[in-house]
This record gives structure tokens, sequence and C-alpha cells, in this order.
């Protein structure tokens, strides 16, 4: 599997990071990553595809939402309208022709009018759920589930959101997972591994996927 080129150092909104993958012509995808401890540990696949779509020449931009990963912003003190609006933030000016989402990241791209695609969505409250168990098996407190500190302008909202779908939503599940699905593959969910793992098969195929949905 060819991994493409380097990523372009971006930013948006307010000085938000941003990374950018592949040609600024042709099909331009906005990744959504997976939300909280996942983000990390998908970090690996999600980028791994991301220049595996730019060999393919499919541009990919991939955002940090405010309080994650190189965002100066504490997450505390953030809303889940902040984070949608982030999201179309992140698309503006450029002619964004889909969506990819992964896990949680599913819950935030109806912010964006165009069509998505999805690895394993799931729902706010069963992302709170895990947050909880996570703490639990630390032995931490289960008010900071996993060291997060969430305002309630997020968590309240996040408990009660889930992912809806119409025809222009393809989802894709592993085959561990039975939940409905266009595609289903074989693969490691390693938004479940306690360390970030790569998944070279995986991301191949979702590769394969993914450039066969964005150039119909």
């Amino acid at each position: 599997m060819s991994v493409g080129a380097g990523p372009r150092i971006l930013s948006y909104g307010d000085g938000e990071a941003m990374l950018g993958f592949g040609p600024a012509d042709g099909p331009q995808l906005l990744i959504l990553q997976p939300l909280f401890e996942e983000m990390n540990r998908t970090r690996a696949l999600i980028v791994a595809i991301a220049r595996g779509l730019a060999a393919r020449g499919i541009g990919c931009r991939l955002p940090d939402l405010p309080g994650t990963g190189e965002s100066t912003q504490a997450l505390d003190t953030l809303g889940w309208l902040d984070w949608r609006d982030a999201v179309t933030a992140a698309a503006a000016g450029a002619a964004i022709s889909g969506t990819l989402s992964f896990r949680g990241g599913a819950l935030l791209d109806d912010a964006i009018d165009a069509p998505h695609w999805r690895l394993a969505p799931t729902s706010g409250r069963s992302l709170l759920s895990d947050l909880r168990r996570s703490a639990l098996a630390s032995g931490s407190d289960p008010a900071t589930p996993a060291g997060y500190i969430l305002a309630p302008d997020l968590s309240a909202p996040l408990a009660i959101r889930d992912v809806g779908a119409d025809d222009r939503t393809r989802t894709v599940r592993l085959v561990s997972d039975d939940r409905p699905a266009d595609l289903r593959v074989e693969g490691i969910p390693v938004w479940r591994r306690p360390e970030p793992q790569r998944d070279d098969a995986l991301a191949g195929l979702l590769i394969d996927d993914i450039a066969s949905w964005a150039m119909t």
C-alpha cells in the first residue's frame, strides 16, 4: 500500500490546527476524527488512509477540533455548538465533496451538506459510557472520565446525539459489528485497543472503498 505524500500544515477558524493531504483540486474530503481517547488510538489508521487517498489524487483535510489534539483551547470551556461551528470552519474555503467520519466523528458530519462516508459510527451515549468504564477500570474519578472534564454544554447534547443516515450516507463496519452497514470488512477495532495500533490491511481496504465512493 502506497502511503502517498506527507501532509501540509494548515489552520482554520481561530488558528486551530489542521493537516492537508493530497492535491488541492479534484475530490476534497473532510475527515472527522473519533472523539476523546479513541482519537489517539485511531490516529495512525486515519493518517495512513489520508496518505493513501492522496496518492490516488484525492485531497483530505484533517482538523483537530477545539480542545483536542494540538488545540490550545481548554476542553472544559467548550460546548457542542463550538464543535459544530469548528467543523463548518474547517470546510470553509474548500469545495468539500464529502466527509469521512470515524466513530463519534459521525455525530458531527451533518454540519456539512455533503455525502458522508462513515466507519463504525456510534452514539454519544455509548461514547460517554465507554469513558466512564475507562475511569472505573483505572480507579479515576467518574466525574472526569478518562481525565476529560466536559462542560454541561458539551456532555448534555452529546448524551442524546445519535447518527442518522440517508441515501447520501455510506456506512462501513467491521465484520464483528452486527449493526446495519453498507459494507463489512475484516480488521482490528483499533479504537478499542489500550495503545495506538496500526492495521495496514484494514487501511488498504478502506482506501479502496473510499476512493471508489469519492469518484462516483
